[in-house]
């Protein structure tokens, strides 16, 4: 026999010594192992000590009958496969026994040494069958049960693409979502409008690298906005075809709750620092300016050293001064209430330059006004941050933001000439970039990191327009603009 035949171990129970030998030899040409007993009670001695995997019982032994050893055997261990072995005119017995649980039977005829070895090997298979199949369903009931009890949504679609039907989906995907099973199944994504961000992606095809797509959209339930994590992965059989379309949910409402508070805490605190360093500081440092110059005009008709002094004491401070507005500007800054987020943008390149020493220029080649104020605050610090990660990662000498609306979305672009992104990642990204995603996300927008095939680095945010953004009234009209500067809401990226 074959591969594992001679791992398998069949044990024989039959009272006639000579076919008994006949039997262990037929199986042991076939490469099985064989154990052997004359007797039920030598049987269950053996068994007692000894494994086997399959049992072949003559039905009728001197000390007991083949029913009444299985039944024994049965009170003591798991029931072990056996095959039982009659008589002819014995077949009725042997079938009553195959209900009990026998496999098969063997019928002591003339051919019956020369079947013995394909009953086994037949029954054999037939366990193994069984076992793979007691396995699998085992695996797919506990596979259904956790997804069936899981926190996360799920959905699974057919390889209908771009537009699968729905197979499938779990209780989670119903209390996330709404849709009940009988309201989805056997409908289109596409007929599920809350997904339809993960459809328009479908419509792009699946990856071939990665093992999902994600992404992060909104939907709404009743009214309700509600934020989800999704992902969307091919199912594929053996020979790598797609056959299934798997869809992940994750319901992010409260933790972008949380992240948008956080971020506005974030925002007033250094709103009032920057209004604290203006209004404190800066004036304080202002009348120190002020005592100084009076300081050098008295003494200088006595000592014009003296006077040079304090001369050089009252620009230090003036420069503190000019340092204190910028950091408090880019703590605060006013222009993007005042004047729009064009004109702040305008002042941060212009403020970088300064600051920096680096040449920065703003283009827009067209007015894009954006009437919300919390996505024009928005995408002034993200624009802030990665102008600052330019200059301090990146090396960069030469940047350029630029501002542009296209069709329904609104496109900020910040680029540079620097060393650009590491083309693998680092495992602990920094401060500065998660919080440019979170800013990007509470407005419902992307963002995208990637560098210039020139050199360089790139920073894309893109938002879409929504109609209560473009029904927000902007704040214009001509103020008196404050000293500028820019500051970075993080040291790292």
């Amino acid at each position: 026999m074959q591969g594992g035949a001679n791992q398998r171990t069949i044990f024989i129970v039959d009272d006639d010594r000579g076919l008994l030998r006949l039997i262990e030899k037929a199986l042991q040409r076939e490469g099985f192992r064989t154990g052997s007993a004359l007797s039920g009670r030598e049987a269950l001695t053996w068994l007692a000590a000894n494994d086997a995997d399959l049992l072949l019982l003559d039905l009728k032994l001197q000390d007991m009958e083949g029913k009444e050893l299985i039944r024994r055997l049965s009170e003591t261990r798991p029931l072990l496969p056996f095959v039982v072995i009659t008589g002819q005119g014995d077949e009725r017995v042997a079938v009553e026994m195959m209900k009990g649980g026998a496999k098969d039977y063997l019928v002591k005829d003339v051919e019956f040494l020369q079947f013995v070895p394909e009953v086994v090997k037949h029954v054999l298979e037939q366990i193994e069958t069984e076992r793979r199949l007691a396995a699998a369903e085992e695996r797919v009931n506990l596979v259904e049960s956790v997804v069936e009890r899981g926190f996360s949504a799920v959905l699974i679609a057919d390889a209908d693409f771009p537009d699968p039907r729905i197979l499938y989906v779990n209780p989670s995907f119903t209390q996330l979502t709404g849709y009940s099973p009988e309201r989805v199944t056997g409908q289109p994504l596409s007929a599920l409008g809350g997904l339809s961000a993960v459809q328009e992606r479908l419509r792009q095809g699946l990856p071939e690298q990665e093992p999902f797509l994600e992404g992060v959209s909104t939907y709404r339930i009743a009214d309700e906005e509600h934020w989800v994590e999704w992902r969307v992965g091919p199912v594929r059989d053996k020979g790598g075809r797609i056959t299934h379309c798997l869809v992940i949910l994750r319901d992010m409402t409260e933790r972008k709750r949380l992240e948008k508070e956080i971020l506005e805490i974030s925002d007033r605190e250094q709103r009032r620092i920057g209004q604290d360093l203006h209004d404190g500081l800066c004036q304080q440092l202002a009348g120190i300016e002020f005592m100084s110059q009076a300081l050098e005009q008295k003494i200088a008709p006595r000592s014009k050293t003296d006077a040079r002094r304090v001369g050089e004491i009252a620009g230090h401070v003036r420069e503190a001064i000019r340092q204190t507005r910028l950091l408090a500007l880019g703590l605060s800054p006013v222009t993007v209430e005042s004047e729009g987020l064009m004109a702040a943008l305008q002042e941060l390149a212009s403020n970088t330059e300064k600051v920096f020493q680096v040449g920065c220029r703003f283009e827009c080649q067209a007015p894009v006004p954006v009437r919300d104020p919390a996505v024009a605050t928005h995408l002034f610090r993200i624009a802030q941050e990665a102008v600052s990660n330019a200059i301090k990662h990146g090396r960069a000498r030469q940047i350029v933001i630029r501002l542009a609306q296209q069709q329904k979305r609104l496109l900020l672009a910040v680029n540079d000439n620097g060393s650009g992104f590491p083309q693998i990642p680092p495992r602990q990204s920094g401060m500065g970039l998660r919080i440019m995603q979170s800013r990007a996300g509470m407005i419902g927008g992307t963002l995208a990191l990637d560098n210039n095939p020139k050199g360089g680095g790139r920073v894309l945010c893109a938002v879409a327009l929504s109609s209560n953004s473009e029904q927000k009234a902007n704040a214009s009209g001509p103020k008196k603009k404050q000293l500028q500067g820019e500051k970075a809401d993080s040291d790292r990226r």
